[in-house]
């Protein structure tokens, strides 16, 4: 068993390199220009087996320099619109004099990767042979709206990738990618010096060391030396106070993270018991100094603890510094001393500091509660999110994508990961696999890993690989069900209780394991919320059978510690008492709160809404939706009109199955039913019924934005009738099938919708698509097409079915109308977009045969545009009437909140004509989900 270790770890030896890669970089700031004016000189060693024909260079502060790069891309893939719309000297870049007084090498920028430069040797350069560069460019330094780095508001800069670093040589080749925004700077592990020079009211703070300040009347002199650092900050400063530095045990720390309520012997204190600890978890720390500041601490936050005001802070005193301070110094020890490719080997860094910061707080801080002091409040303490340790935030954060079925396997790279997965899901799911994983061996053989792989990265690029033979050689259990199945697989975790037969003293449980997943799982015995026994179950496929004594036990719990980050728990549980007992009890609560698998939940909560009919109405709602969304909802809505004195409401059911092969496309089917009743004009009511199946489609890569859809719905309206206003088809069932193919994104959007009406007087055929592009003058131009036709239509006179013009008339009351039956006032003028998508009022308003339009926009300055839309209206016994309208188009928020103004039309002149203010079309979304789905875009 001892030798095992010794065995692998001989692996770990990487060949010792003969001379070190060293870079001295000379640097002027110019901050009239944001420009750095540089001179380095790298010096390369070629320390692999094979000759090398060129050198990478890693040019990232060029991934600014066009709205094409990756990083443009991915800005746009996200809906970051700042860079899109940025000016050019906003955005930087890197110019590179050709000139190297050489001829034995070339520089050459990629074509497809702009921010990677290969220095192309004519001569190879051999193993163990060095070669020194000349490199002459500069740099004009972004604005920090994009990545919060480069020049700030202030005048001040913080600096990340504003040099030239070597790329990694791995294994026979060149390892390299393009800056995404993901925090994973993946460069040569060098030895700096630094001579930079700013202007005097600029003081420079950097992670290498600095080793010299000469300030002059003309300008302030800096000399940056240190060895075998990853990269190079720069923080340029307008005060030299704003870094304060802490002598621990262990190190320096220099931050400007701030807590100015805290004494700085308590920071003291803190940062002292925080270095010991990582210390001893990890391993020291590489270098004398640790610099981290607010900037990288905001790079991966604490999530929810920095949006707390100090008002409220619910945490013990110095508790908020100290856990920024533990997240962002975890971060530092891993980027500096645990040596991994951070895009392809993403999680093993991202794990072990959950795991760490896990370990921390349930050392010093194992009592303490996500809501603090507010766990113990009159009135809060009843919620089960009140109840939650601050550890369980990390479980029930991954959940959200897995109840979504957006979850991905742990080995994902990072640039392939949805947002939320990249900057929670995963290191959450991650680091509690670890803590999985340490409960399951019982055993010091992961802290052990965790350390021999971090001393072993002081020479060597630790792979997922490495971590998985050097925790094999430190014990005898199996392993595999962790680094084949848990790190490897994206299907949901879950298990259930199928049965039990109790027995004097023993009980025969049967276990159902619902996701295929072979990992192990625990079992308890418990003595009402008390464990009397524990029991690891291996792996099993299906079902499995296991007796268990019954001695002082009342209850059995699958994953009762929550070790395992389960899709479901509320079939874990089974009572061993007699009835009237039930496993899980009914309980009924206000406001919606975290799940409480133990029980069976209704959530009530207050429900106001408005119509101009029913006016202001006041009901509750009943629902089983919890914090996390969940296959089965259900929603009972009684409310009563202010205004119409009606009882109104909906209540509705929708169940979602999630499909989780991602080699299909179709990822969720969807189908429900609901039934709502609301006015539709003055004391008339309208009763709608329908149901519907949801085929929805998504591609394999979930941070592609396409979606598909294919829908059916069966709706059924029964509305009240006006006698002094008859219609003639006052009740209705219609059956719709439409296919709809959505693919957003900043730069460019494509949609486009097919379907079909069928009901027993009219059958319909319509379609619609749009296009929308942005150009690289930031201009955009939209197109809109629309044609609808009826196949048979023996609606009489009425164009209550017809197509529309302007305003549908919203038969299936799809949309949300304000005040859906008014011809005149204020709330007949809401637009929206749908079907002829017209913004003036014309003539005919309605088709009853068919109807083709085309709308288009195009911007004239910022969020102006000018706006115009032709068409073709047809109706029975008359020709085709040709219409058209144009005027200017408000766009303050793409969808949610716009304004149009008619200039012409067939109507002419219409700006100059009488009851102006009535003609103008506005687009208001109050609607909380659509803002919502505005904010989840960027997430999901």
């Amino acid at each position: 068993m001892y030798l095992k270790p010794l065995r692998f770890l001989f692996l770990l030896i990487p060949v010792i390199s003969f001379a070190q890669n060293q870079t001295k970089i000379i640097a002027f700031l110019d901050p009239d220009n944001d420009l750095l004016e540089i001179e380095q000189t790298l010096t390369v060693t070629n320390d692999s087996n094979e000759d090398w024909d060129r050198v990478v260079l890693l040019d990232w502060a060029n991934s600014f320099s066009s709205k094409e790069t990756a990083l443009a891309n991915r800005f746009a893939e996200d809906f970051k619109n700042r860079f899109q719309f940025a000016n050019d000297e906003d955005r930087g870049k890197t110019v590179i004099s050709t000139d190297n007084g050489s001829k034995d090498y070339t520089i050459h920028r990629l074509d497809d990767q702009q921010d990677i430069v290969e220095l192309l040797l004519d001569t190879p350069l051999k193993p163990k042979e060095s070669k020194t560069f000349e490199l002459k460019y500069s740099v004009q330094i972004p604005e920090d709206d994009f990545t919060n780095y480069g020049k700030t508001s202030k005048g001040e800069y913080n600096l990340k990738y504003w040099y030239l670093h070597p790329a990694n040589f791995v294994d026979g080749s060149w390892e390299y990618y393009s800056h995404k925004d993901l925090d994973d700077f993946y460069g040569k592990t060098i030895d700096f010096t630094i001579s930079l020079h700013t202007p005097t009211n600029l003081f420079a703070t950097s992670n290498v060391p600095l080793t010299l300040y000469a300030p002059t009347g003309v300008r302030n002199s800096y000399l940056f030396e240190g060895k075998s650092y990853s990269q190079a900050d720069l923080y340029l400063r307008n005060t030299n106070d704003q870094f304060k530095t802490f002598k621990t045990n262990d190190l320096l720390v220099t931050t400007d993270i701030k807590e100015d309520d805290l004494a700085p012997e308590m920071k003291q204190l803190l940062l002292n018991k925080i270095t010991g600890f990582l210390t001893d978890k990890l391993g020291p720390y590489p270098h004398d100094n640790l610099v981290v500041s607010d900037r990288f601490y905001r790079e991966s936050p604490v999530f929810g603890l920095s949006s707390l005001p100090e008002f409220i802070n619910p945490f013990p005193a110095g508790f908020t510094y100290e856990v920024r301070m533990l997240k962002a110094l975890t971060r530092k020890w891993l980027d500096e001393g645990l040596k991994t490719n951070p895009r392809e080997d993403y999680w093993i860094a991202s794990s072990i500091a959950v795991f760490a910061m896990m370990d921390y707080q349930q050392i010093h801080y194992p009592d303490l509660k996500i809501a603090g002091k507010f766990s113990k409040v009159w009135g809060l303490r009843s919620f089960n999110a009140a109840k939650l340790g601050f550890n369980d935030r990390y479980a029930l954060l991954f959940l959200n994508t897995s109840r979504l079925n957006l979850d991905q396997a742990i080995t994902t790279p990072a640039d392939s990961l949805v947002k939320y997965n990249q900057e929670l899901g995963i290191p959450y799911k991650a680091g509690v696999g670890l803590l999985y994983l340490d409960n399951y061996l019982q055993d010091d053989a992961l802290d052990k890993t965790i350390k021999e792989l971090y001393a072993a990265s002081s020479s060597k690029t630790i792979s997922t690989a490495d971590f998985r033979g050097v925790l094999d050689a430190y014990t005898d259990q199996d392993i595999n069900w962790f680094f084949e199945d848990y790190i490897r697989s994206h299907v949901r975790m879950d298990w259930k209780i199928r049965s039990i037969k109790k027995e004097d003293d023993s009980v025969t449980v049967k276990l159902k394991n619902k996701s295929g997943r072979m990992l192990p799982v625990p079992i308890y015995t418990l003595d009402n919320d008390s464990i009397v026994s524990t029991r690891w179950l291996p792996a099993f496929a299906r079902d499995t059978v296991v007796t268990l004594s019954r001695k002082r036990a009342n209850r059995i719990a699958l994953n009762y510690k929550q070790l395992i980050p389960e899709f479901s728990q509320r079939d874990n549980y089974r009572t061993l008492k007699s009835l009237p007992s039930l496993s899980r009890p009914l309980s009924l609560k206000l406001f919606k709160d975290v799940e409480d698998p133990t029980k069976t939940e209704v959530f009530l909560i207050p429900d106001l809404g408005y119509n101009l009919y029913d006016g202001v109405s006041i009901g509750a709602r009943f629902y089983n939706g919890n914090l996390l969304p969940k296959p089965f909802r259900y929603g009972i809505n009684p409310t009563y009109g202010t205004n119409s004195g009606k009882l109104i409401g909906s209540f509705g059911f929708a169940y979602s199955k999630p499909i989780e092969d991602r080699s299909e496309r179709l990822y969720q089917v969807r189908y429900g039913a609901g039934a709502n009743t609301y006015s539709y004009a003055d004391d008339l009511l309208y009763r709608r019924v329908s149901t519907f199946l949801n085929l929805s489609y998504r591609p394999e890569d979930l941070r592609s934005n396409k979606r598909q859809t294919l829908s059916f719905r069966n709706i059924l309206v029964n509305r009240d009738r006006d006698e002094s206003n008859p219609v003639n088809e006052p009740d209705y069932n219609v059956f719709s099938i439409n296919w709809n193919h959505s693919d957003p994104n900043l730069k460019r959007f494509f949609s486009y919708r097919v379907g079909a009406e069928i009901s027993g007087k009219f059958g319909k055929l319509n379609g619609s698509a749009e296009w929308r592009k942005l150009f690289k003058d930031n201009r955009q131009l939209n197109f809109r097409f629309y044609a609808g036709t009826f196949l048979y239509n023996d609606t009489g006179d009425s164009d209550f079915f017809s197509f529309a013009l302007d305003r549908p008339t919203d038969y299936l009351f799809d949309y949300n109308y304000y005040g859906r039956s008014e011809d005149s006032g204020l709330f007949s003028q809401q637009l929206i977009v749908a079907e002829g998508g017209f913004k003036s009022q014309l003539e005919p308003a309605f088709a009853n045969r068919w109807i083709t339009t085309l709308n288009s926009s195009y911007s004239i300055w910022k969020y102006i545009y000018a706006y115009g839309d032709v068409g073709l209206v047809k109706n029975t016994t008359v020709a085709p009437k040709f219409v058209y309208d144009s005027g200017i188009r408000v766009n303050l928020l793409q969808d949610y909140f716009e304004l149009y103004f008619p200039v012409y039309s067939n109507n002419r002149w219409e700006i100059a004509q009488q009851d102006y203010d009535q003609k103008i079309r506005f687009i208001v979304t109050l609607d909380i989900n659509t803002f919502v789905n505005l904010f989840n875009r960027r997430w999901y």
